[in-house]
């Protein structure tokens, strides 16, 4: 693997020529020791919302599921912010070009130093003529995870190393939301309840920790992976890494995950809240459970629709897809529509019954 030398911290013994390159570099040096900080803050409110989760472990099958993805979430997490704290990557200003058409791995790959992985990127249009690179990255991610499990432990913690592994948890990021995805429907369509609602509490400890991971990231990475980055990704790339990589459908494939992904959240916030309020044709489920089901639901249809708005348009596929008015108009009708029926059901499963039958008799 080659790491670009320009992330190393320049030796203070240095040519008198360098001083004001170590002057530059100083700053991502102390930027990246408070991102550590503000990251380790994070990680132990995680830690504190994980421990009350196995304390409070019931044998439901959706709570386990989610309990497993949690701590997924929460190792790959630690080991984004284990690659970031040796890297030391330059702020974002002193790199070259915009990030906004550029992907998270190709900007993270910047950030740890790993320039073969860029390299890498033209080889991607052999595994289907549509990959844009989420699938290529996703595999070669699932490479580098399965290699570094035959290394012993102290070859696993070099800096190296943890580069590698902390892009390469990155990249499957696609693979574990579609995960989270799967679980979530489960609980939408069935009524299933894994876990009790914790208080307000221990709510905020695991916001708060996750805010301040996220933060704590931003800082440490030099501005490479901003807050929310990891989210949109994971929509954007959601499922990379299964099956062929090749569309059948005559639509870019990572557009038509994300395009499925928001149509199935969409159905499944409208029926549950219908269900629950007017045709209870599904398994009832509490209130304060339904809300957060439903609300998590929402969020990531629109992170899901942010990320939809910047990938490249079905017409620029290369299996037939023409861009004609009508082929446009359908699909905007398919998300629409699911979307307008997902916001009324939305309204009915959170609005109070009283509010709702008021509403209804009003002239």
């Amino acid at each position: 693997m080659t790491i670009d030398t320009n992330m190393q911290t320049p030796d203070a013994s240095a040519q008198p020529g360098a001083s004001a390159d170590l002057t530059r570099r100083q700053a991502p040096a102390s930027m990246n020791v408070i991102g550590t900080i503000v990251s380790g803050a994070g990680l132990i409110a995680w830690f504190a919302w994980l421990s009350w989760r196995t304390t409070s472990f019931n044998g439901n099958i959706v709570n386990i599921a989610i309990l497993a993805l949690e701590l997924v979430a929460f190792a790959a997490s630690l080991v984004v912010c284990a690659g970031l704290a040796v890297s030391r990557p330059l702020r974002r200003r002193d790199r070259r070009a915009t990030d906004r058409d550029r992907q998270l791995p190709v900007l993270l790959a910047e950030a740890f130093g790993l320039g073969a992985v860029i390299d890498e990127k033209p080889a991607v249009r052999r595994i289907g003529n549509d990959d844009t690179g989420e699938i290529a990255w996703a595999r070669r991610g699932i490479s580098v995870l399965r290699e570094q499990r035959r290394l012993d432990a102290r070859t696993r913690l070099a800096s190296d190393n943890l580069r590698q592994a902390a892009w390469s948890v990155v990249a499957l990021d696609g693979l574990r939301r579609l995960c989270s995805v799967i679980v979530l429907l489960v609980v939408l369509f069935t009524g299933a309840i894994p876990f009790d609602i914790p208080s307000t509490e221990r709510i905020a400890l695991l916001v708060g920790g996750i805010g301040l991971v996220s933060i704590g990231n931003w800082f440490s990475s030099g501005g490479h992976l901003r807050p929310g980055a990891r989210l949109m990704w994971s929509m954007a790339s959601i499922g990379a890494g299964l099956g062929d990589g090749i569309s059948r459908s005559g639509l870019p494939i990572r557009w038509v995950m994300t395009m499925a992904t928001l149509v199935a959240l969409n159905i499944a916030v409208a029926l549950r809240g219908m269900s629950d309020r007017w045709t209870h044709g599904l398994q009832p489920m509490e209130r304060d459970t339904r809300i957060a089901a439903m609300s998590i639901a929402v969020g990531l249809v629109v992170v899901g629709g942010l990320a939809l708005r910047r990938m490249p348009r079905p017409e620029l596929g290369f299996y037939g897809a023409t861009g004609r008015l009508e082929e446009a108009s359908v699909r905007r009708l398919a998300l629409g529509l699911t979307l307008a029926v997902a916001a009324v059901g939305f309204v009915a499963g959170v609005l109070p019954v009283d509010v709702l039958n008021a509403a209804v008799v009003a002239p």
